[in-house]
């Protein structure tokens, strides 16, 4: 009897769908919590970061599984289900501390859009993850980093050449090893963000898209009766 209701569970596209939120979102919040990342942020500020970032590769991902299979109106119930798993995950994180899903929800949908056009805009690695970094942690590009990176070297170089600034070189020093931080987590995201994206296909691929279309078309039987 166990092992039915483990399949049951394993295929009900209710369960699959919360599962992987959340564990896409202790991931996604786990690696950028490396001080590697250099996102001098608060955790709670990287925890709704990483939910609105675990919500987009969550739908993105379904959207590749169920590419050529589904209709736009039969995916319907997928993001019904995936709507409502993430606003009761969003309150259970954050209600505590005076935040609602209903009181953010267009802040989150314009920032999940912004994703997905980001996503389109840079099909090809490394500026698909470089762009996806720089929507989660609101970081300036890479190129931007390195420019700035060079441009206090070169001022570094006159410092030491003249004794008047001498106590200033420290300072410079300081700028450009966090700029090269921030440039090194460019190279971690690139490695990082592709492992959650193969994880997030993982993990949704056994979603039964029959269950999906079951559920789109009750629904819209439901809106036809209001």
């Amino acid at each position: 009897m166990k092992f039915f209701s483990r399949n049951k569970e394993t295929s009900n596209p209710a369960i699959i769908i919360n599962r992987s939120l959340e564990f896409l979102l202790n991931r996604i919040t786990d690696d950028v919590e490396r001080e590697e990342y250099s996102w001098d942020k608060s955790w709670g500020v990287k925890r709704f970061e990483s939910i609105i970032l675990a919500k987009f590769i969550l739908d993105y991902s379904f959207e590749r599984i169920a590419e050529g299979q589904l209709s736009d109106d039969e995916k319907y119930g997928y993001y019904d289900l995936s709507n409502t798993s993430f606003s009761s995950l969003f309150n259970k994180e954050f209600s505590e501390v005076g935040m609602n899903f209903d009181d953010m929800q267009k802040e989150i949908e314009e920032k999940i859009e912004t994703y997905f056009t980001a996503n389109r805009e840079n099909p090809r690695p490394p500026a698909r993850y470089y762009q996806i970094y720089m929507l989660l942690t609101g970081s300036r590009s890479r190129g931007e980093l390195e420019e700035k990176a060079k441009m206090i070297t070169l001022g570094l170089k006159l410092l030491r050449n003249n004794v008047n600034f001498a106590t200033m070189v420290t300072q410079y020093e300081d700028q450009i090893k966090c700029l090269k931080k921030q440039v090194v987590a460019f190279d971690l995201a690139e490695i990082m963000l592709p492992h959650i994206f193969r994880s997030a296909r993982q993990k949704i691929k056994n979603i039964n898209l029959k269950k999906i279309q079951v559920i789109s078309n009750k629904l819209a039987k439901k809106d036809k009766k209001k």
